[in-house]
C-alpha cells in the first residue's frame, strides 16, 4: 500500500499493511505562503509521516470591539475575502500541488468558538458565556456559518479534508448543556458541510493545560469523523475504551506530545511506540499520533525539543510493528 491507500483503510477500519503514523507543530505565523509550504513539506518529507497536516498558525482577525453582551450582535467572520483566506488557501494550493499526489492533505481549522477566544480572548468570552449565552451564542453560530465557505474552498483547491481542533469540553469549564449551545450546535455547523462535500474529518478533540489537557470524548459521540483522538492519558478514556464509546469507529492517538518525542533518544521513542501499539486489541482502524502538537517551531527548536529525527523514528517504528 502506499500512503494514501493505507490511511483509506484506516478511515475504513480496515487493516493497512503498516500502521499509519503522523504528527504535527505549528511554524511561524510570520512566514509568507511559499515560505509556510516550503516548511510544512520540509517537515513530511524528513519525517515521513503518512498525511500531510496543514496547521492554522494565520489566525483571523475580527472588525468589532466587544465590551458588553450586546456588541456580539456586531461580530462578523469575513468570508473568502479575508486575506487570512487567501494565504491559508494560498498554502493549501502548494501543498496540494507539490505532494498531494504523495498523501491525503488535511487542512486545520479551530472551532467556532475557540476562533472567538482566540482574538478577544478567554476571561471575555468566558464572562459571556456565563453572563449572557444569548448574544454569544448566534455570534458563534454566525462564525461557524461564514466557516463553512473557508471549508469548501480548502476542499476544492484539493484538500482530502479537515483536520478539526475540537476544545472547550474540559470539566469545569461547561456543563453539558452549556457545551450543547455555545460549542457543539457550532462545530456541527462546519463538520456537516465537509461531509456534504465529500470530505474528511480528522476530528481532535483537545484538552487545554489550564483545565489539565483533560477533555471529554464523551460528548462527541454523535459528532461526524472518519477517525478520532484525544488525549488517551490524560482523558481518563484509554484507546480501548475508546473503541467501545465511539462503536468501533477508527482512533487514532497514542504518545505523549511532551514526552519521548521531545526529549527521548530514539531506542525510548520506539519503546513508547511499541508499548502502544502493544496495548491494541486489534491494528485495524488506527493511527499513531500524539496527544497534541509538539510545540511551535518558531519559538526555539532547540528549547522546545522539536526534531524531525524523532519524530520519524516514531513514524519508522509504527511502520515496523507487525499488523
Amino acid at each position: 500500500m502506499n500512503r494514501i491507500e493505507r490511511v483509506e483503510t484506516v478511515f475504513r477500519g480496515g487493516k493497512p499493511d503498516k500502521i499509519p503514523a503522523f504528527f504535527w507543530y505549528s511554524y511561524n505565523s510570520n512566514f509568507d505562503p511559499k515560505q509556510m509550504a516550503e516548511e510544512h513539506l520540509k517537515t513530511f518529507r524528513e519525517t515521513g509521516v503518512d498525511i500531510y497536516k496543514i496547521q492554522q498558525d494565520y489566525l483571523q482577525t475580527f472588525d468589532a470591539v466587544v465590551q458588553k453582551p450586546e456588541d456580539w450582535k456586531k461580530v462578523k467572520f469575513p468570508g473568502r475575502s479575508s486575506p487570512v483566506y487567501q494565504k491559508l488557501l494560498d498554502v493549501v494550493k502548494r501543498i496540494v500541488d507539490a505532494g498531494g499526489h504523495e498523501a491525503l492533505v488535511f487542512q486545520t481549522i479551530y472551532g467556532p468558538l475557540k476562533t472567538v477566544i482566540w482574538f478577544y480572548g478567554y476571561d471575555l468570552v468566558m464572562a459571556h458565556a456565563k453572563e449572557a449565552p444569548e448574544y454569544l451564542a448566534p455570534a458563534v453560530n454566525a462564525v461557524a456559518d461564514a466557516m463553512v465557505e473557508w471549508v469548501t474552498g480548502f476542499l476544492e483547491a484539493g484538500a482530502a479534508g479537515l483536520f478539526y481542533c475540537a476544545q472547550n469540553s474540559e470539566p469545569d469549564r461547561f456543563t453539558r448543556e452549556e457545551f450543547d449551545t455555545l460549542v457543539k450546535a457550532g462545530d456541527l455547523v462546519v463538520l456537516t458541510s465537509v461531509k456534504n462535500n465529500g470530505g474528511r474529518i480528522l476530528l481532535h478533540i483537545c484538552g487545554e493545560p489550564d483545565h489539565k489537557s483533560k477533555s471529554t470524548p464523551e460528548w462527541y459521540t454523535d459528532y461526524p469523523f472518519d477517525i478520532a483522538g484525544w488525549a488517551f492519558k490524560d482523558a481518563g478514556v484509554s484507546i480501548e475504551m475508546g473503541r467501545k464509546l465511539f462503536s468501533d469507529r477508527p482512533l487514532m492517538g497514542g504518545l505523549n506530545n511532551r514526552g519521548n518525542i521531545i526529549s527521548g533518544c530514539h531506542e525510548a521513542i520506539a519503546d513508547e511506540v511499541r508499548t502502544v501499539l502493544g496495548s491494541l486489541s486489534t491494528a485495524n482502524g488506527f493511527m499513531l499520533s500524539a496527544d497534541c502538537s509538539l510545540g511551535q517551531m518558531s519559538l526555539s527548536p532547540a528549547k522546545e525539543g522539536i526534531n524531525n529525527e524523532r519524530i520519524r523514528a516514531a513514524v519508522e517504528e509504527a511502520h515496523a510493528w507487525s499488523v
